[in-house]
């Protein structure tokens, strides 16, 4: 339900922004977001004895001094329905409605061993082929026994093991016999 609620601000706020802007806006947005990590942050506005008035006042005061007007008024809004707490889902909305724009996509590539940079510029240019947009991987070392990448905003996972190329392996063989 948030979601839905969350991608309906992120809608007004791009229309009301305008495309030149809506970078840095964002940019703003996602270090408020990243403040509500802070525990104390998120007990004040989450807090029903912290009036209104004193959420808005400090939300407006992460936003500094030299903030947007229109992006004061989007957490005047944000604070006058009482939304702060859908800051965070707002900002990675709108994050992704950005990589959407620009038709640029990242993804993690997970594995047990050092993945080499060439091999994975490789990866990212077939992926960038396959889905028609620009792909950009960021290596995770895991416990996984093989690789699996994963682009969460495009929906698209895949994944090798040795185990499976073993048993498919075995599996072929026993066929053609």
């Amino acid at each position: 339900m948030e979601q839905l609620i969350a991608k309906k601000y992120v809608k007004g706020l791009v229309e009301a922004v305008g495309g030149k802007k809506i970078e840095s806006v964002a940019g703003v947005l996602k270090q408020i977001a990243e403040a509500f990590n802070d525990e104390k942050l998120a007990a004040i506005i989450a807090s029903p004895e912290v009036s209104k008035g004193k959420k808005e006042e400090l939300m407006i005061g992460l936003l500094g001094k030299k903030a947007d007007k229109k992006l004061v008024n989007f957490v005047k809004t944000l604070g006058l329905h009482n939304r702060f707490d859908l800051i965070p889902e707002i900002s990675a909305l709108l994050q992704k409605e950005l990589q959407r724009r620009a038709n640029r996509y990242e993804g993690v590539v997970e594995s047990s061993k050092p993945i080499e940079k060439k091999l994975l510029g490789e990866l990212e240019k077939s992926l960038s082929k396959y889905v028609d947009a620009t792909v950009v991987l960021h290596p995770v070392k895991s416990d996984r026994d093989g690789i699996r990448v994963s682009i969460e905003d495009l929906g698209l996972e895949a994944s090798f093991s040795k185990e499976r190329v073993a048993s498919d392996m075995i599996s072929h063989i026993l066929k053609a016999l």
